[in-house]
């Protein structure tokens, strides 16, 4: 009797096991670490437009209450 408990505590023991590993080893695949890897390149670059138009508006700011002509601005290139 006691070997069939420790042999059925075992066999669940190990299912529970593979499963738990299975689901991790999903977790670290290449695929899920392309996507993941994307998420974080979308990220940053949403931060860095985010940063530059927030600069261009500091620049408008600071052109019009320092009176300088807007127009030598105009001609630059964005050289992202």
């Amino acid at each position: 009797m006691k070997r069939i408990l420790w042999f059925i505590i075992g066999t669940a023991v190990g299912v529970y096991a593979v499963t738990r590993l299975k689901k991790r080893a999903q977790l670290l695949a290449p695929d899920s670490l392309q996507a993941s890897a994307e998420k974080v390149a979308a990220a940053i670059r949403h931060f860095g437009d985010e940063v530059r138009e927030g600069m261009a508006e500091r620049e408008t700011e600071l052109r019009d209450a320092l009176g300088i002509d807007t127009e030598a601005a105009d001609d630059r290139k964005d050289y992202r």
